[in-house]
């Protein structure tokens, strides 16, 4: 990975943001350094008016793009050709002057006159002429094509390297009302415009508005029915409700589990329900939102968005005051990471897994259940693979937080010893000193391995929650790696944030869980298997556990070969653990469906010296 993207436009490099933090649980395109501007523009402003000045001293639109122009004015016409307001012919280039001669002699008197189009191009020797052709009554007839079309034949236009040569010839010519080229046409030679200079920075010959200018207006009804589904900027759609705090519309507290993080429409009517879902389809969803009228009327009613979630006020205090870690050094962090962060997320993907292989297949369903319960299949096959998901999300995340492990020990910050790859689960002090039982608390209950029960659901959705304590730790690590880019190598903010964003889709997905499976709570044999824990001694589950065993054993080795930039060898590794995964899985199903008799499930934990008590 490479730098850290930096803000190239002017706005971004000249404007400081409310606060110098980053948002607790907002994606990171809300950065101003990460904004997908940066990286892609067209999100952020329509990508079709930078070619609008392709050419140097002419200013064109694409007609016919949305909707169609009518017939004969498609294409790309030109709408001016002004060499005083275009800064590239201060450049000292030879081919800028001889352009600037054309266009302040006859040709450019020509342009003045009537309507033109754009012709032809033509570079390296290759021409596209921006006409279909067709037969009619044996006359060869000229058909434009759609301005978006001109507008891809000019987006392959290449930039030349050579700033000295011009390497681009166009052609314009007029139109009859047919839509025919007539005339002689202007041919003009030069470059493609390039869209940044040595700095990083748009040109100047754009005007204010002028890369916005063809797309939806905020703030109106555009905001709510753009036909092309194109934002003129990032906006809200689905957003949270209150995380946290008395910010209820009636008042009262949002500290209550039932009624904080939910996930709501934010063009929904004010005066509606907060835990409004979102609707699944146009039709649905169009009752509750604001019409184009209201949106006119009413747009200062919408809420901001701040940390994920809406708020009609301002913070009193910066949004990162308030994190479970404020690291002091290096060192707490390589030591965070490694004794708590690695191993939680493998504990969290284990526990994750039980619970997948408690639920029971589609094709366990029989024919009777079919018939009573027409949806219990589909329902099962879902949450089954919304689980399987955010377990392999878990092990992804573990594998993230040792590459920023290791590749803090390739830059000399990691103690003596160096790294060692981290592929253990996470082990509390789960027993009470004096009555032997481990602790009835979310953090003890979420290391559990347990069946997907509603309960045990309900307890992976709290540990998701945005703004818990495992968020807020990961929002600590992405603080202060951005507060130190000098300190660490490139990429692991990045890496950082990728791991915080994930925790409210885990969130979402779990909620969806539950509320997918609880239309069968009355019935809970529908959707579980009869599984009990096996023990670790049970030699019905040695051939698991050795699968286990050699998933660990294959990704200690790749993640070490990684380390050493031994990339065969990792890549080896990688494919050893496939195989062991998909061996662990159909050994893991088996002894879950039990063949008849009460199903076993894995002790994940037993490879490591975890209490007994705490499984």
């Amino acid at each position: 990975m490479g730098d850290a993207p930096k803000p190239l436009n002017r706005a971004a490099t000249t404007c400081p943001p409310a606060y110098p933090e980053p948002v607790l649980g907002n994606p990171a395109s809300t950065l101003m350094e990460s904004g997908v501007g940066n990286c892609y523009p067209g999100l952020e402003f329509d990508l079709r008016q930078l070619d609008v000045r392709f050419f140097p001293g002419l200013t064109f639109e694409f007609l016919g793009i949305e909707p169609s122009g009518p017939d004969g004015t498609q294409g790309a016409h030109l709408v001016n050709a002004d060499v005083e307001s275009d800064p590239i012919f201060e450049e000292d280039a030879g081919w800028l002057g001889t352009l600037k001669q054309q266009l302040n002699g006859p040709e450019g008197a020509a342009l003045g006159d009537g309507e033109w189009y754009l012709h032809w191009v033509e570079q390296y020797g290759k021409r596209i002429a921006l006409y279909d052709f067709d037969v009619f009554q044996n006359a060869v007839h000229m058909i434009p094509y759609e301005g978006e079309t001109c507008w891809w034949v000019i987006r392959s236009i290449e930039a030349d390297q050579d700033p000295d040569t011009a390497d681009l010839t166009i052609a314009l010519t007029r139109r009859d009302a047919a839509g025919q080229p007539v005339g002689n046409p202007v041919v003009l030679r030069g470059k493609r415009r390039r869209y940044l200079d040595g700095e990083g920075m748009i040109p100047d010959v754009y005007r204010p508005g002028e890369l916005t200018a063809s797309m939806c207006s905020p703030w109106t009804h555009d905001f709510r029915d753009c036909a092309c589904q194109y934002w003129a900027s990032n906006h809200p759609d689905i957003v949270l409700g209150p995380v946290r705090g008395p910010s209820l519309e009636d008042g009262t507290s949002s500290d209550d589990p039932a009624q904080a993080v939910t996930f709501i429409d934010w063009m929904r009517r004010r005066g509606s329900a907060r835990d409004v879902s979102v609707a699944s389809t146009l039709e649905r969803a169009r009752a509750e939102q604001y019409d184009p009228y209201e949106m006119n009327l009413r747009w200062q009613e919408l809420d901001f968005v701040l940390q994920g979630e809406e708020t009609d006020g301002t913070p009193t205090t910066p949004p990162m005051a308030g994190l479970r870690h404020a690291y002091a050094s290096t060192a707490e962090v390589i030591q965070d990471l490694t004794e708590e962060l690695a191993p939680l997320e493998f504990t969290l993907s284990m526990v994750y897994l039980y619970a997948y292989f408690s639920l029971r297949a589609p094709d366990e369903v029989t024919s009777d259940q079919r018939r009573a319960w027409p949806d219990l299949a589909d329902d099962l096959r879902a949450a089954r693979q919304t689980l399987l998901s955010v377990a392999l999300s878990e092990m992804t995340h573990m594998r993230w937080v040792n590459q920023i492990l290791w590749t803090l020990d390739r830059a000399g910050h990691y103690p003596e010893g160096g790294y060692v790859p981290v592929i253990q689960p996470f082990q509390p002090a789960y027993a009470d000193p004096v009555t032997g039982l481990p602790p009835d608390d979310l953090e003890a209950r979420v290391r559990k391995l347990r069946p997907a029960t509603l309960s045990a659901l309900a307890d992976f959705v709290e540990v998701e929650r945005p703004a818990n304590p495992l968020d807020s730790e990961y929002a600590g690590l992405v603080d202060h790696l951005r507060r130190n880019p000098g300190t660490y190598p490139p990429g692991l903010y990045e890496l950082a944030v990728r791991i915080d964003s994930d925790g409210v889709q885990h969130y979402q997905k779990f909620r969806n869980i539950r509320e997918l499976l609880a239309r069968y709570e009355a019935h809970p044999l529908l959707v579980l298997r009869d599984i009990e824990l096996a023990p670790a001694d049970d030699a019905a589950v040695k051939p698991a556990l050795g699968h286990l065993q050699d998933i660990v054993g294959a990704l200690k080795d790749g993640y070490d070969a990684e380390h050493l930039d031994d990339m065969p060898r990792a890549e080896a590794c990688i494919l050893r653990s496939r195989d062991a995964m998909r061996a662990f899985q159909a050994e893991a199903e088996r002894l879950a469906r039990g063949d008849g008799v009460k199903g076993l499930g894995i002790p994940f934990f037993a490879l490591w010296e975890v209490p007994k008590n705490a499984t």
